[in-house]
């Protein structure tokens, strides 16, 4: 018996939907979640068909409790962290520099890299019931990384707030925070986002692209920077 997709596929006239598909693991990101992410929006940004990309989840209750940290468990320690943080990295640059509209549709609890990707979306729509949180102080983990992606979208305060104390804020707080653009009730997140995902889709390819590259630069210089740092801790 194969094991379902981790990530499932499929286009919606110019959008492409994405919806990472691990819902018994929290939709916990693994090595082949990871490459098969890459591996879409690769090819998404190669389709001349595709104008959008919505990032989605299976399950009511969690977009993504973030990396798998049972994989690589036969590892050491030290070598598991390594390889984990290179596959999130990879794909935290590939959702950076997709050059066309992606959004994110967090239907329920962000957590760690699923709270990452999701915030290095152009626009992010959160369900009323939806969660965000860092909680990696929690395991005694630091995350350069994580600072840089939320002080780029909320400042270093909400930055700081998250990080140093990883407990998770509502999506009430997010959408007040700016780490949110759109807040819906639960029942519409679907019809909404794909709403929102459409309208981007309709806008000038070229432009989007150079205004999103532009206002980006800062943003990927930082993730570089952090995940160097990362690399030392």
């Amino acid at each position: 018996m194969t094991n379902p997709p981790t990530l499932l596929a499929q286009r919606d006239g110019s959008v492409l939907v994405l919806t990472m598909n691990r819902p018994e693991k929290a939709n916990a990101m693994n090595a082949d979640m990871h490459d098969a992410l890459v591996s879409q929006l690769e090819s998404a940004n190669k389709d001349g068909g595709i104008n959008a990309v919505l990032l989605s989840s299976s399950g009511a209750k969690v977009f993504s409790a973030g990396a798998d940290l049972k994989e690589f468990a036969e590892l050491e320690r030290s070598v598991g962290a390594r390889r984990r943080r290179e596959l999130l990295v990879r794909t935290l640059y590939a959702a950076l520099d997709f050059p066309k509209p992606l959004l994110a549709e967090v239907q329920g609890k962000a957590l760690g890299a699923g709270c990452m990707l999701a915030l290095l979306a152009d626009e992010v729509i959160m369900a009323d019931t939806a969660e965000l949180g860092m909680p990696e102080i929690k395991h005694g983990i630091p995350t350069p990384i994580g600072i840089v992606i939320l002080a780029a979208r909320g400042g270093l305060s909400v930055a700081r707030q998250m990080v140093q104390s990883g407990a998770p804020i509502d999506a009430r707080h997010a959408h007040a925070m700016g780490l949110a653009d759109g807040l819906v009730n639960f029942s519409s997140l679907k019809v909404n986002s794909m709403e929102r995902a459409r309208a981007l889709a309709a806008l000038s390819g070229p432009s989007f692209q150079a205004n999103k590259k532009f206002m980006n630069a800062g943003l990927r210089a930082a993730l570089q920077a952090a995940a160097a740092e990362a690399g030392r801790l």
